[in-house]
């Protein structure tokens, strides 16, 4: 088992200096203080088995969140995409409910997006395991790279293989085991997809068309198992993306996003107001920060480094999996540092694996989706590639690095 002493000293593991962002490296948690935990909680709370040495998320007072969980018949967790708990103490007099329930702040996963957050909360496993490891991943045995949450190969064409559709989702769903009866809310385009049907296995969805009508199809969701008369408790998963989708169009510090987050507290307020008798859980799968344009680095446009892989970047903008050829695996870290040293710090994949920042375990696709080499840019700088024929998407806000604005994400209760 991994100890909370093994990720204090994984700055001394990976050589990734501890001053790399500005504030300092916050480091993924998975001890009793991180969304793992979290999600090893609701599972349990839902009665689904796991190994023992997967710890249950430790509350404020000590006690183990999935006990105090599965003494509620309605529990109701509340996934806001994207709201880091930076962002939520800077702008809490816009988010009053949540600001009043938030009881602390917890780790993220590595890396700090959202294909490999929910998807451990899906499975109640580390990204080690699932291999989710960003939002591109690549299959070695294709040598596909794809895009797992919309489920499209990079270029757009959708994914129709089953058997790459069975290796991308080869982990079983936590829900496959849970008892309690089960509701998923969330908006119709996402409702349907290959992820969305692999994760939420036979549990119905309530779509909502607007932010407005979310807590009254979380009340209807809650209603509908009462009503089934299941005696089995009740679990709804609630979910919106229009915060991400704001940080990422116009930065985290813009109007938008504010407003947004004001909209998303009233919501929880009603929430709470239709279900008092409900436990709520709500937290994030990532934050964010704002990439300014002129700290992003296009590694295809550096020809001397591009030629060394054998395949396009994977991963997210904030950490790029590098798989590279045979010949140049040794010198490649060197190369990077002499190139672009200042700015992108790589990290054999190998080692990032040792030193845990996937988390517990492994799973032999998530070792070879790690690809040879991790890129991790400085505190806001990013790093990407572009393919013939493929346009510009400027992206404002970012996220998957390690910084706190990245990392910590808020844990509300009530």
């Amino acid at each position: 088992m991994l100890s909370r002493a093994h990720f204090t000293e994984a700055g001394d593991l990976t050589g990734l200096p501890g001053n790399w962002y500005e504030g300092g490296v916050v480091w993924p948690d998975y001890t009793g203080a991180g969304l793992f935990n979290l999600a090893v909680s609701l599972a349990r709370s839902c009665g689904v088995p796991l190994p023992d040495s997967y710890l249950d998320l430790l509350l404020p007072d000590g006690s183990r969140a999935s006990s105090v969980w599965h003494a509620h018949d309605t529990l109701v967790f509340f996934l806001i995409d994207g709201l880091g708990d930076d962002f939520l103490f800077r702008n809490r007099g816009i988010a009053p409910n949540l600001w009043r329930d938030r009881v602390g702040a917890l780790s993220s996963v590595f890396p700090t997006t959202t294909a490999t957050a929910i998807t451990t909360l899906m499975t109640a496993q580390p990204a080690a395991v699932h291999g989710l490891l960003g939002w591109f991943v690549r299959d070695e045995q294709s040598q596909s790279i794809v895009a797992p949450l919309p489920m499209r190969h990079r270029g757009g064409a959708l994914v129709s293989d089953e058997a790459l559709l069975a290796r991308i989702l080869s982990t079983p769903p936590m829900l496959e085991h849970a008892t309690r009866a089960t509701r998923f809310v969330t908006l119709p385009d996402l409702a349907g997809g290959p992820y969305s049907l692999h994760h939420r296995q036979d549990a119905s969805v309530h779509a909502y068309d607007t932010l407005d009508s979310l807590a009254w199809s979380v009340f209807r969701a809650a209603h509908e198992l009462d009503a089934a008369g299941t005696g089995r408790g009740r679990f709804v998963y609630a979910y919106t993306p229009l915060l991400d989708a704001c940080g990422h169009d116009f930065g985290m510090e813009s109007e938008q996003s504010c407003h947004m987050l004001a909209m998303i507290d009233q919501v929880y307020g009603k929430m709470r107001e239709l279900l008092p008798d409900a436990a709520f859980v709500v937290s994030a799968d990532h934050g964010f920060i704002d990439n300014p344009v002129d700290r992003q680095i296009v590694l295809s446009d550096h020809p001397e480094i591009y030629r060394m892989l054998r395949g396009p970047l994977t991963g997210e903008q904030r950490v790029a999996y590098c798989h590279v050829k045979p010949e140049f695996q040794a010198s490649f870290g060197q190369r990077v540092a002499d190139r672009f040293g200042d700015y992108l710090f790589a990290m054999p994949a190998a080692l990032a694996f040792d030193a845990g920042l996937f988390g517990p375990g492994s799973g032999a696709e998530a070792l070879l989706r790690g690809g040879d080499w991790l890129l991790i840019p400085r505190d806001d700088w990013t790093v990407a590639d572009r393919l013939p024929g493929e346009g510009g998407y400027r992206m404002i806000g970012v996220h998957g690095g390690m910084s706190a604005g990245e990392m910590r994400v808020p844990l509300i209760l009530a």
